[in-house]
């Protein structure tokens, strides 16, 4: 019996998954599992340090490092690699693959230690005038301190080189089919930094460099499990071959370079945004990271996974010239996607605060009500433009698999000056509130243009996060008729419109549900807290099912149907 399931076990993680709505599901519960174990670090160090000015430090060193991870790999591979090497796998075979990749694989690794090492080199001069140009006096960092965000961003360069190449094996797998183990990959580095929160920190007498050497055996973890499928597959790479008039490296580097070019403008809003949070109250920093890391739970779950599950498919059918089965497909994806994500946004918005203090503060420690307060306050902001951000990798994967990297360049160009622009513009404005609270938020205009000391700033930058990518949801499907993707656009419109209206709804009748717990229950006391939060967002969800049902929303019925026919399986089983 145990080698039965051990076998069938195994036949999971090595098999080939093709249909992209139980790849989707397949990644859906990987990715949930990837975020608690993520959501269970940062609990942990919450309640080690708290939103203090050890951990602001801690992630101002981590920003710069896994920029560059996200230019030189994600631009190369998200960008380009899938879509072309899926193509000279399919019609070329495997041999002229494993030339092509190891080629693409030897030059982008090759420039990523470059760039880290240069980075490292003038890390010394960087930083301090990074700091020095937001500082307004509220965060004060110390000579001592400041070298030691240098020091920990060098070595943090380091681990950066294992995931580098992880990435690529992930995405060798990818092209394969094999979704599973690339997604086991994040939780194995989750339990890598775990060990360095509950271990190694208190083995160093409390100190953040536990975690820093937490991610370097995360990263290693991160590249160690997915190897055994790799040479299951028979997938090798050749190490240090470079073919320079490979033609297929040419379409990698020809398509890649304006998504690297794009992901540097987002990376760089990225740093700017870091660097703005660093330069408000104390504690503001930890509080931006706190909340993104609540909002990645569904930007990851939902977004991602079909995004990585439907980009191989999107490429096979652009490739067969299948236009109206592409079409269909791409629908399918921005309405299955939102139905998905909306719910959950509402649920972040109307129980932030509980849900803070029970995934933050359940552990007690250095986290205090203000903290909760704090992160909360961002999560509020975050919340109006989350569904709209989770999309962005499956259009982005849409406009790739087309061969298309210049609208995505525009977008995240368009990303990175508008959210600087109103990034500045809304944290000053809200910097000159102490509470966080909507009421006390009176206008005056020239707040846009000053900026003051109040705790509510980093607020700002959650607010100008969800007005640009909303903004830019509307400009990516939009241009999707320009260049012949879509021919009609209303039926999408008029079918996310519904999506809204049901919405809408579940946020009334959940805000009123919650208000009436509030009444009743002690929500000092975590049992109760956990009661509200729970009982509030299943029944929420439950009208936003039946509505939906009641209107007529065809993905109702698509999950529906899909989560009966795998129950069956399961029980066949």
């Amino acid at each position: 019996m145990v080698t039965r399931a051990l076998k069938s076990i195994k036949t999971l993680l090595v098999k080939e998954q093709n249909e992209i709505l139980s790849a989707a599901a397949i990644l859906m519960i990987l990715g949930f599992f990837g975020k608690v174990s993520g959501m269970l670090l940062q609990t942990l160090t919450a309640r080690q340090f708290g939103a203090g000015k050890e951990t602001d430090i801690f992630y101002l060193a981590s920003v710069i490092p896994e920029t560059i991870t996200n230019i030189i790999l994600i631009g190369a591979i998200s960008g380009s690699i899938i879509p072309i090497f899926v193509k000279v796998k399919e019609q070329q075979g495997d041999k002229l693959f494993t030339r092509s990749f190891s080629t693409t694989f030897n030059i982008s690794v090759g420039v990523f230690i470059l760039l880290s090492i240069l980075t490292g080199i003038f890390a010394g001069r960087l930083v301090p005038l990074a700091v020095s140009m937001t500082d307004s006096g509220t965060s004060k960092i110390s000579a001592a301190e400041m070298q030691q965000v240098v020091l920990m961003m060098r070595v943090l360069l380091i681990p950066q080189i294992f995931l580098a190449i992880s990435a690529f094996v992930s995405t060798s797998l990818n092209i394969y089919h094999r979704f599973i183990i690339p997604q086991l990959a994040p939780i194995f580095f989750n339990l890598g930094r775990t060990i360095g929160i509950m271990i190694l920190v208190p083995l160093m007498h409390g100190s953040i460099w536990g975690l820093v050497w937490g991610t370097f055996l995360g990263s290693f973890l991160h590249l160690v499990i997915q190897l055994p499928l790799m040479k299951h597959l028979g997938i090798s790479l050749k190490y240090g071959f470079i073919d320079w008039k490979d033609r297929h490296f040419k379409d990698v580097f020809k398509l890649g370079l304006p998504r690297i070019i794009s992901l540097s403008a987002e990376q760089f809003a990225v740093v700017v945004d870091s660097v703005i949070a660093f330069g408000l109250t104390t504690g503001s920093l930890t509080a931006y990271q706190f909340a993104i890391r609540l909002i990645s739970f569904p930007l990851t779950v939902f977004g991602t996974s079909f995004a990585l599950a439907s980009f191989p498919s999107l490429s096979k059918l652009y490739a067969k010239g299948a236009k109206v089965e592409f079409e269909k497909l791409i629908s399918k994806l921005i309405n299955q996607v939102l139905f998905l994500s909306l719910p959950v946004a509402v649920i972040l918005l109307v129980l932030r605060i509980p849900i803070v203090r029970l995934v933050y503060g359940i552990f007690g420690g250095s986290f205090n009500w203000e903290d909760t307060k704090q992160v909360a306050w961002v999560l509020l902001f975050f919340t109006l433009g989350i569904s709209f951000e989770g999309l962005r990798g499956t259009l982005f994967r849409i406009y790739y698999s087309i061969h298309d990297s210049r609208i995505p360049l525009i977008s995240s160009i368009f990303v990175m000056i508008g959210g600087a622009v109103t990034g500045i513009m809304f944290t000053n404005y809200f910097s000159h509130f102490p509470n966080f609270s909507i009421r006390e938020i009176t206008f005056h205009f020239g707040y846009f243009f000053s900026k003051g000391t109040g705790a509510a700033g980093v607020g700002g930058l959650a607010l100008s996060s969800s007005l640009i990518f909303t903004m830019e949801f509307i400009f990516l499907v939009g241009m999707l008729k320009y260049r012949g993707a879509v021919t009609e656009l209303k039926p999408i419109v008029i079918k996310i419109l519904k999506k809204l209206l049901v919405v809408l709804l579940m946020l009334i009748v959940s805000y009123a549900m919650s208000k009436m717990w509030e009444e009743v229950l002690d929500t000092a006391k975590t049992l109760q807290l956990i009661l509200l939060t729970v009982t509030t967002s299943f029944a929420a969800f439950m009208l936003y099912l039946w509505v939906s049902f009641i209107l007529g929303i065809e993905e109702v019925e698509t999950f529906i149907t899909f989560i009966g026919r795998n129950l069956k399986r399961f029980k066949k089983k």
